[in-house]
């Protein structure tokens, strides 16, 4: 390969690798930033979050941080244990362990992605699909569970 396109293989590769490390950058905003709205929410210091998770408050700190000193995504026992400590319900925890790279609980006991969770992805992250029919898209779908939810409740348990 000559020298030229040696370097704009390069360039592009270190295109990627930036913009890869923007969006863990994005990601790990969130993640902190939902966390410290948490704990603020639910009136904890940031002592009494790390206590209660059983992790350093330094650690909790340098998650919640929007400069360098932000360490990677936490691991998922962490996660787990922050979303305890918060006080979390099932979808909030679930909703941590994405922002942190995880897979969500429920998404692991239905056994993975499947064709319908792609598909409904698929129009979610559709940019050509207006925001109010994503809304009126997610509200039948909220609909329809509910629904499903009540028929399971009320049929006669073997």
């Amino acid at each position: 390969m000559d020298p030229a396109r040696r370097r704009a293989s390069i360039d592009s590769l270190s295109t990627i690798s930036d913009a890869a490390g923007l969006e863990l950058e994005a990601i790990a905003l969130a993640f902190g930033a939902t966390i410290r709205a948490l704990r603020t929410d639910r009136g904890l210091s940031l002592n009494e979050l790390a206590r209660r998770a059983g992790v350093d408050p330094a650690y909790v700190h340098r998650i919640e941080a929007r400069g360098a000193q932000r360490p990677p995504l936490p691991r998922r026992p962490v996660v787990q244990a922050l979303a305890a400590a918060l006080g979390c319900d099932a979808r909030q925890t679930d909703q941590l362990l994405a922002l942190a790279g995880h897979t969500p609980a429920a998404l692991l006991e239905l056994g993975g992605w499947d064709a319908t969770l792609a598909t409904v992805a698929e129009l979610l992250g559709d940019p050509g699909v207006s925001n109010a029919a994503k809304t009126e898209f997610r509200d039948v779908i909220r609909l329809l569970a509910r629904r499903w939810a009540r028929s399971d409740q009320s049929s006669p348990q073997p």
